[in-house]
């Protein structure tokens, strides 16, 4: 895992209490967990449906034919 740096500026720093930092480190934390996860479904759902290139070229005949009928081209 790699190290997460959070800037503050010192402005707005000088009003952080211990717990008031540690409350922000945690709900940072929860939303870049989420975003991760999320990240993750989409990867699975990405290398589920990679089509190999058999597949993909009848699709694409499939879609050609759908869209001809379609427009009256057949």
């Amino acid at each position: 895992m790699g190290e997460i740096v959070m800037r503050v500026p010192e402005d707005v720093e000088r009003y952080l209490t211990p717990g008031l930092r540690r409350k922000i480190e945690i709900e940072a934390l929860r939303e870049i967990e989420a975003r991760l996860l999320k990240a993750k479904k989409f990867i699975e759902l990405a290398e589920g449906s990679e089509l190999d290139e058999k597949k993909a070229e009848k699709l694409a005949e499939e879609l050609k034919k759908a869209l001809a009928e379609r427009y009256g081209v057949i």
